[in-house]
Formats: structure tokens, C-alpha cells, sequence
């Protein structure tokens, strides 16, 4: 609808579509007619009448207008073009066909010398006309055209001589280029797309709902929100458009809102660490991982995901220490921290994840810590950011995923999911059968038999596998094996190392209790030595082995030594717990606890709870009166010999 007209005749009012008025000519002519609708003759070819539009109804005058109104706010505007272009923004394209147009200009410049500028335009232009340019000067002019299917066309007066005035306004070679080359049409930024906001504000969902589910919800959000407003309620924009404007914005804007923590940093810009200027034991990093795989638990035998926990020295990739465990805690990080030292020596600085097995009061305490008596610096990294320790997390992929690959029950990446599920299936039904002492399998049983490792052979191939990577893997960031580069960067390095006794003092536990008597109590554990009557009643540092909890060591808060506390179990437990059954035993607990409370729930599903009333009745009475009847019949228990004598008499 280019403009309001005052007269419309009745097909240009079926033309408009309006929904107040009838979809055919006749049937308009008809109304007309009925209602008396005020007409001329219309002007022009072909005749009939045209009906005047203040005479019409208001509601369909109302609509015409509306109509219009939209139409002009549709309607693009033509504007001036502005060349407001970055010499940096021209793509190649571009700068080809201006390259073009300028070879062209030289040539008409050459022209020049013996004719004025028009002739030497108007003489070029003929020539080409005629085919009497060089192969080469052709290729030119249809690389200047910048039209598609311009394959022998040639240059007109007025545009060859357009480009030479513009080649001699320009004072230098970036405004020749610029000036030269072909406007290029460019689509709308997404900054000018003004209901991209509102649809990102139903799209950024952490529930990850797509373009099309978001795009409804959209779409429903605008017609309520514009319902009144025909206008803008025309202007939602089409699920197409919603795509393409999405494609417009980086993918780490359309991911916000979307995803958190590591999945969104993983998409942003980050730093990477230069390690090549540490000196060997300059920085040690440790990290745990669950291996994808089972093994055979060492305790009850049935499959579990063993932790496996590897500690390496940054500056030279050379893996210090490992540790394997039940799961990632303070034991077994304190584990590979020693088998690290007593080999290896001490680091300055141990960098970790701030998780449950790092972040402890066992390695990191003011006075219990393990890390700050061998005068190590505990450095830990972000939460859920595990890029800051990208270089043990690499680790990890190349050399855990190595390991479990070599056995049946692997169940990571790569692995095929319907052979991975099966082989547990069959592995968790041998395991129940075994328990069961079945003495016949079923094929699905027998099929499992050898599949799960047992804890040493798992053990075996972690220490194989952090062999291969010490001495055989070539590192790509260092260009050799580890093992290599470690001993040359050993090379002039004085490594301080611990001896065994000191080790075996160092890598002791700690824990702050309180002397009572001659005894102090750790974890169920009653130690008893005559020196502690000189400290009774203050707070003492206790000292204890993971593996043996026959004696521990007692020292002041300030380190030094009291004595050594011997066990005597006679308090509570028959038997020394070492602090590792005291772990298992907890553990142990806390499943029951969890497995009962799963219970309760399936019971009280299956037999909910009925209340029932209590009436309070003269039947607890009566019953009350039974019940000490009963008791005054019971037989009675001789104290004193003389009772027993008389009860016998």
C-alpha cells in the first residue's frame, strides 16, 4: 500500500484483504449498494465506480488506515550512501576489484600524455568496445565491473571516468584504495536487532531449551505483551530471523545464561602459563581423577571406580609421585605427596584443586598441616575451574585413559556403550552369584568370569603406565620424555631431601587433644605414657600412623617432644583400629545410613501410613492393672543368702 487514497474502487478494496469487508468484488459492490455508500465514476481505462473513503464505515475506514500506517513503517528508506569504511574492513574481494579500477586509471593516465583526459577515457572505452584491448587489460575490466555474468561487458565513458576522478581526489594510497573499492552490502549488527534481547531472555536457560522452544515462548511473551498494539504486534519477527540473528553473535554471548562455571570459561579467553622457567621442584600440581573403569574392591571383592591421584612436576611433565585409593581424599594425596618427597625431594610450591582430598586440615593446617612443616606453599586454585591446572588435567587423558583401555571394564570415552553396559551387567550378576555361592552360571555369568581386575593388577598397571610416561611418552610442549628433562634441569639443582626417620615423622598425621591423666584419645584409641602428667590439662599435638595404630607421637604446640604414647585398647575396642579401618568403618555407616533411608522410602510407598485415633477409654487402666498383676506374680530374685534360704524353706 504505497498511499491513502481518497476513492478505492471495489477490487482494490478485495486487493487490501480487509477483514471487515467481503473477500470478493460482488460481494462488495453488493454492500455498497445496500448501505449507500457515496461513489463517483472512477477516471481512466476500463470504467466502473470507485467509493469514497470518508463515506465508508468506521471500523473499515479504521482498518484501511492501519494498513497504511504499517506500509510506511515497513517501508525501507532511501538515504544517501555514505562511505564511512576501515581500510581494515574491506574484505579481498574488494580490494582485487580495486586493484582492478586503479590499473585501469594508469592506463588512461599513459592515455593522457598525448590527449586530454576525456579523450583518453573516451578512446579506452571504444577500444574495449572494439575487442582491441590486450588479453590482460580485458581481465582487468571485468574484474573492475564487480558484476556477476560480466563476461564481455565492457566499461562506459561515464563510469571509467568517475574512477579516474576519484583515483586523483584521493591524496594518498589507503583513500585511493578505499575510494576505488565496491560498496559492499552489509547485513544489520546484532546491536540493531531490537527484539533480540527480549527473545535471549527466554533462550538463555540453563535448561538448555532449543531455538524453536524458546521461539514459541517468544512469540507468545510479544502477542501479549503488544495485543493492543497492531503495529508493533506485526512486527515479531519469524523463527528464521531469530536464527539468523543468533548467528550473528559470538558463541560465548549466546552461551551465557546457558551454561556456568567451567563449561562457560572453557568458552572465553584464557592465559597460558609459561613453565618452561621453573627449575625442577620450583612447582609441583596434584590432581585426582576417577578412573573409567572397575576393579575389584580389595576389601569385599565386588567391582568399584577406583582414584587414582598423580602429583608432577610442572617445569619438567615428570610425574613425582601417585596414589591409588577408594576414593580422592587427604590419604591419599598425603600418600603421593611422600612416595613424591622421599624420591624426589621437596617442592616449593604444591598447587592443587581446592577439593575435599586437597583442601584438608591434614595437609594444610596452621599447626596439624603437613605442608607447612616441610615449608611447602599450599597454592590452590579456583573452584569448578579446573583450566588453572590444565596441565595435570591433560595428564589425565593421556595416561589414566591409557591405563583403563587395557582392561575389559572400561566404560569412557570411545568405549562402546552397549558392550560397556553388558560387560557390567554381566560383572554385577557374576558378583551377586559368587556371594550366593551359585555353584552353576548362567551364560551372561560365565561371560564375566577374568573380566574384572583384581586391586593388584589394577596397581601394577598404574605403576606401568607412570613408567611409559616418565621414560617413553614424548612430551609435545618439551620436546623429549620427561625423565630427560628433569635430569636436565637437575643439572646444578641442589634437591633437599628427607631421610626415612624424618619422612616417617613428617608424613604423620596430626591432631590437637587435650593430656587428661597420663591419657589422650584419638579416633576410639586410648594412649597412655607417665609424661603426659606434666602437660595434663593442655592442648598437645598427636602424631599418628595411617597404617599402625600401636603407638603415636605427642609433642607441643610448638613441636617439641613429649614422648611417644603406647595403646591400651581396654576401654573400647579390643584391638588397635588403625585410622584407615576407623575410615572404612565410617564409610561403611554412612552407606548403611543411605541404603536405610532408601529402604524406608520404598516401604512407605508400598504400605502408606494410616493414622489411627486413640481414644482414651478405662482400657488403659485395665490394661495397667494386668500388667502389675503379672509383675506382683513374678517370681522373685534372692539378693542375700538368708533370702535364699527362706524362699527355699
Amino acid at each position: 500500500m504505497s498511499e491513502l487514497k481518497s476513492y478505492y474502487s471495489a477490487q482494490e478494496l478485495v486487493d487490501l484483504n480487509l477483514i471487515k469487508l467481503p473477500t470478493t468484488k460482488k460481494a462488495i459492490i453488493t454492500r455498497a449498494k445496500k448501505e449507500n455508500w457515496q461513489s463517483q465514476p472512477r477516471k481512466g481505462r476500463g470504467g466502473g465506480i470507485e467509493y469514497a473513503l470518508n463515506t465508508l464505515p468506521e471500523e473499515i475506514q479504521a482498518e484501511i488506515r492501519d494498513k497504511f500506517a504499517m506500509s510506511v513503517v515497513n517501508k525501507k528508506v532511501s538515504v544517501p550512501v555514505v562511505r564511512n569504511e576501515d581500510i581494515c574492513s574491506l574484505t579481498t574481494k574488494q580490494r582485487e576489484i580495486a586493484d582492478a579500477r586503479m590499473a585501469l586509471v594508469a592506463c588512461v593516465a599513459e592515455l593522457e600524455q598525448s590527449m586530454s583526459r576525456i579523450k583518453a577515457v573516451t578512446y579506452f572505452c571504444e577500444q574495449a568496445k572494439c575487442g582491441q584491448l590486450s588479453a590482460e587489460l580485458i581481465g582487468l575490466v571485468e574484474i573492475a565491473n564487480a558484476k556477476k555474468g560480466n563476461s564481455g561487458r565492457v566499461l562506459s565513458v561515464t563510469t571509467l571516468n568517475k574512477w579516474v576522478i576519484k583515483y586523483h581526489k584521493a591524496s594518498n594510497a589507503e583513500e585511493r584504495l578505499l575510494a576505488l573499492a565496491p560498496a559492499q552490502r552489509k547485513a544489520k549488527k546484532a546491536e540493531e536487532l531490537a527484539w533480540l534481547p527480549d527473545f535471549l531472555a527466554v533462550y538463555r536457560n540453563t535448561n538448555g531449551v532449543n531455538i524453536a522452544e524458546a521461539y514459541h515462548e517468544f512469540a507468545y511473551r510479544w502477542q501479549m505483551q503488544f495485543a493492543d498494539q497492531p503495529l508493533l504486534l506485526e512486527r515479531l519477527p519469524s523463527i528464521g530471523q531469530v536464527r539468523r540473528g543468533l548467528a550473528k553473535l559470538p558463541k560465548l554471548i549466546k552461551e551465557i545464561g546457558r551454561k556456568t562455571g567451567a563449561e562457560l570459561r572453557a568458552l572465553n579467553t584464557y592465559v597460558k602459563r609459561d613453565w618452561s622457567v621453573l627449575r625442577a621442584n620450583d612447582v609441583w600440581v596434584g590432581d585426582g581423577h576417577s578412573m573409567k573403569m572397575k576393579v575389584q574392591h580389595p576389601d569385599h571383592g565386588r567391582p568399584f571406580i577406583p582414584e587414582v591421584t598423580l602429583i608432577m612436576d610442572t617445569a619438567s611433565r615428570f610425574i613425582v609421585g601417585w596414589s591409588v585409593s577408594l576414593a580422592e581424599n587427604c590419604l591419599a594425596v598425603a600418600d603421593a605427596l611422600r612416595c613424591g618427597i622421599e624420591r624426589h625431594g621437596i617442592p616449593a610450591i604444591y598447587y592443587s584443586d581446592n577439593g575435599g582430598g586437597e583442601k584438608n586440615w591434614m595437609l594444610d593446617g596452621d599447626i596439624t598441616g603437613m605442608l607447612p612443616r616441610l615449608g611447602i606453599n599450599h597454592q590452590t586454585g579456583i573452584p569448578g575451574n579446573p583450566q588453572g591446572r590444565g596441565i595435570i588435567e591433560r595428564v589425565n587423558k593421556t595416561l589414566l585413559l591409557r591405563i583403563a583401555r587395557q582392561f575389559e571394564t572400561y566404560h569412557g570415552g570411545g568405549a562402546d556403550r552397549e558392550t560397556a553396559r553388558k560387560t557390567g551387567t554381566a560383572i554385577i550378576s557374576l558378583d551377586k552369584a559368587l556371594r550366593q555361592r551359585k555353584t552353576e552360571l548362567t551364560p551372561k555369568q560365565q561371560s564375566a568370569v577374568g573380566k574384572l581386575p583384581s586391586w593388584k593388577q589394577f596397581v601394577d598397571a598404574v605403576e606401568e603406565g607412570v613408567r611409559w610416561y616418565n621414560e617413553e611418552h614424548i612430551h609435545r610442549e618439551i620436546g623429549t620424555t620427561p625423565a630427560r628433562k628433569r635430569a636436565e634441569l637437575l643439572k646444578g639443582v641442589d634437591v633437599l631431601y628427607v631421610t626415612p626417620v624424618e619422612a616417617r615423622d613428617m608424613f604423620r598425621p596430626q591432631v590437637i587433644r587435650t593430656a587428661q591423666r597420663g591419657w589422650v584419645s584419638v579416633f576410639n584409641n586410648d594412649y597412655f605414657n607417665q609424661q603426659l602428667i606434666n602437660v595434663d590439662g593442655e592442648k598437645v599435638a598427636v602424631s599418628f600412623d595411617i597404617h599402625n595404630a600401636e603407638t603415636v607421637i605427642i609433642r607441643r604446640l610448638d613441636g617439641s617432644y613429649i614422648c611417644d604414647g603406647i595403646w591400651n585398647g581396654n576401654k573400647r575396642d579390643a584391638f588397635p583400629k588403625p585410622f584407615v579401618e576407623k575410615a572404612r568403618e565410617t564409610r561403611y555407616q554412612h552407606r548403611i545410613k543411605l541404603k536405610q533411608a532408601q529402604v524406608d522410602e520404598i516401604n512407605a510407598e508400598l504400605n502408606p501410613v494410616i493414622n489411627l485415633e486413640h481414644n482414651t477409654s478405662t482400657d488403659l487402666l485395665h490394661g495397667l492393672r494386668t500388667s502389675l498383676k503379672k509383675a506382683a506374680k513374678a517370681e522373685e530374685i534372692a539378693v542375700l543368702p538368708s533370702e535364699l534360704r527362706r524362699k527355699q524353706a
